[in-house]
């Protein structure tokens, strides 16, 4: 599946504050505590960016918003 790199604008402000905080190293467990979410509902978040960007892993995310200095 070839990554989509322009479609940032596609995520949800949640999705957008959760991609933040995964380029700061943050884990799901750290994010939920943070965020007073459940891990579960963090990890549906990080899938549904990954599916909507086209993109395979965590680090092809990190990357991608790294290269654009998105964040």
């Amino acid at each position: 599946m070839e990554a989509n790199t322009d479609n940032t604008s596609q995520l949800t402000v949640r999705e957008i504050e959760i991609l933040k905080l995964v380029t700061i190293g943050m884990t799901s467990d750290e994010i939920a505590g943070h965020l007073n979410r459940s891990k579960y509902t963090i990890d549906t978040h990080r899938k549904n960016m990954l599916k909507k960007l086209g993109m395979r892993n965590t680090y092809e995310l990190i990357k991608h918003c790294l290269q654009r200095n998105l964040f």
